[in-house]
Parts: structure tokens; C-alpha cells; sequence
């Protein structure tokens, strides 16, 4: 049977019927960048991130809820996607930690002289 220009054309109108029906699911990472700017104004007004993602939760079904790990990963990204300046550094630390441990020098450590790796017996296979 050889193709002719109909066989084209059917081809085409059922590639682009097909395209019509199928629907673009929503993946958790684009649910939280649609959501970013409100989360920000919601870090902005005092709520933290785990109280945001609770009652994130508490609209998303039952097998689609989110893991705080996992929604402060896809926030980080969200949030550097969009150029959104975190509200607060993710870190308490401010300054270098001051260092406890102080340095002197040797204190009459003794040298010990590395022993010759030829005096080993296990290594010869003689006895000891």
C-alpha cells in the first residue's frame, strides 16, 4: 500500500488532537514557584517555614503532601529562580567562630626514630 497526500494530513490532524488532550501536570518544584512570592510574604510576616509548609499540607491530598526537606529545597530553588532575596540567612552564624584551640610549640615531645622497614620479620618470613 503506498502513502498518499490523505494519509499526511490524517497523520497531522490526529498529532495535533493529540496534543489538545493530554494535560500538563503540575510537578511539587512548579507548585512551590507558582506559590513563592507569597511564601516570601508570609516568611516576611513572621511565619516560619516549617509553619508554611504544615498548612501547605493541609491543601494538598493525602499522597502529595510535601517533606520539610524537600519543600525547603525546592523553595531555595524557587526562590533563585525568581531573584527573590531570602527574608533571613539560613544559618545563626554571624561571625567566624572564635577558635578555642591555641597553638604552642613542641614541648619536649620526643622524636622517635622511624623504625627501618627491613627489621621486620613478617615481612622476610622468618621466624620471630
Amino acid at each position: 500500500m503506498a502513502l498518499n497526500p490523505e494519509h499526511l494530513k490524517d497523520a497531522k490532524a490526529a498529532l495535533k488532537a493529540m496534543s489538545a488532550r493530554r494535560e500538563k501536570t503540575l510537578r511539587k518544584a512548579d507548585f512551590i514557584a507558582g506559590l513563592i512570592h507569597d511564601i516570601h510574604t508570609r516568611m516576611a510576616d513572621g511565619f516560619s517555614l516549617e509553619e508554611i509548609c504544615e498548612e501547605l499540607n493541609k491543601a494538598l491530598p493525602e499522597g502529595e503532601q510535601l517533606k520539610m526537606n524537600t519543600f525547603k529545597t525546592y523553595v531555595r530553588k524557587a526562590r533563585t529562580e525568581a531573584g527573590v532575596a531570602p527574608t533571613r540567612a539560613w544559618t545563626r552564624r554571624t561571625a567566624p567562630a572564635p577558635t578555642r584551640v591555641t597553638t604552642t610549640p613542641d614541648k619536649g615531645r620526643p622524636k622517635v626514630a622511624k623504625e627501618d622497614p627491613a627489621s621486620d620479620f613478617r615481612d622476610q618470613g622468618g621466624e620471630l
